[in-house]
């Protein structure tokens, strides 16, 4: 993860210790004197993903962190710390199973939930790996209740497996 991929500039950024992933994004692409069209170019994301990550209004999948940070010439470690990229990796393979078992209605009562139990302990005092633990014992649950639904569905709209 601490691989710093793409050309080997060092590029000295000074933000608030507070500061987003999208601002981060943000003040990098500008003090490489980049726009978010040639970011978006580099990276082969949409110009509208880019300014979504800016402004905070999506989070960017593991992936398009990847295609970021290589873009910028920095480590994934500069976005967002080993942590919370185990903790969105986890979340992007939760949601895909929810969708691949339960299709797009399951996939977004999955990420309900993973918003849902995120929100509980934003703020808390819980340790990192009580927050995991926490976060992968919802996973599991709505996974069980989800197959324990099947019973109840009618075969005919059931996806077999």
């Amino acid at each position: 993860m601490g691989n710093n991929t793409g050309n080997n500039k060092e590029t000295k950024i000074t933000l608030s210790p507070d500061a987003t992933m999208g601002d981060k994004i943000r003040a990098a692409r500008i003090s490489l004197g980049m726009s978010q069209a040639e970011l978006s170019r580099r990276t082969g994301l949409t110009s509208r993903a880019i300014r979504y990550y800016e402004s905070n209004n999506r989070t960017p999948t593991v992936d398009a962190i990847k295609k970021v940070s290589e873009a910028l010439g920095l480590s994934t470690d500069y976005f967002i710390d080993d942590a919370a990229f185990q903790e969105q990796l986890e979340k992007e393979a939760f949601l895909a199973e929810a969708q691949e078992k339960y299709g797009s209605r399951g996939k977004a009562q999955a990420k309900r939930i993973a918003e849902e139990t995120r929100a509980l302990y934003a703020g808390g005092e819980l340790s990192e790996a009580d927050k995991q633990g926490f976060m992968e014992e919802m996973m599991e649950i709505f996974m069980e209740a989800k197959e324990e639904a099947k019973v109840y569905t009618p075969k005919k709209y059931r996806k077999e497996n």
